[in-house]
């Protein structure tokens, strides 16, 4: 049974330039707004030093989206990419979550995993630091 309730939480991982997230349920674009906000502020740090930023985001609980809502992501990770976004590793994504994600992140290096251990050493690959 799906979680239609939304849910998200991040958080700054900064000596590894990774931002961790979870997300789940069904979002309206207000919502998303918010969310994509808290991504931004917490990200932030990295930005304004220039580093490189590596995300992970559980699906476990998602869903997808409508259209304006998902345009929303879609815009967002365009703009991330911009601003340092490397790669992103999602684990535990549905099938049609996954097909949402891989539109709506055009052009940015995204894999899909069913485990965190595999999805973090995907996303560390060739990186010289801790």
């Amino acid at each position: 049974m799906s979680v239609t309730a939304n849910f998200y939480s991040s958080e700054l991982i900064e000596p590894r330039c990774e931002i961790h997230f979870a997300c789940a349920g069904f979002w309206n674009p207000e919502t998303m707004r918010r969310f994509l906000e808290e991504l931004n502020q917490k990200t932030l740090p990295l930005i304004k030093a220039g580093k490189p930023i590596y995300a992970l985001g559980d699906f476990t609980d998602a869903l997808p989206q409508d259209r304006e809502t998902a345009d929303l992501v879609a815009d967002h990770l365009a703009n991330a990419r911009k601003f340092g976004l490397q790669r992103v590793a999602i684990i535990n994504a549905t099938a049609l979550m996954k097909m949402q994600y891989k539109r709506v992140s055009k052009g940015l290096e995204v894999e899909f995993f069913d485990d965190v251990r595999t999805a973090e050493r995907w996303l560390r690959e060739n990186r010289d630091f801790i």
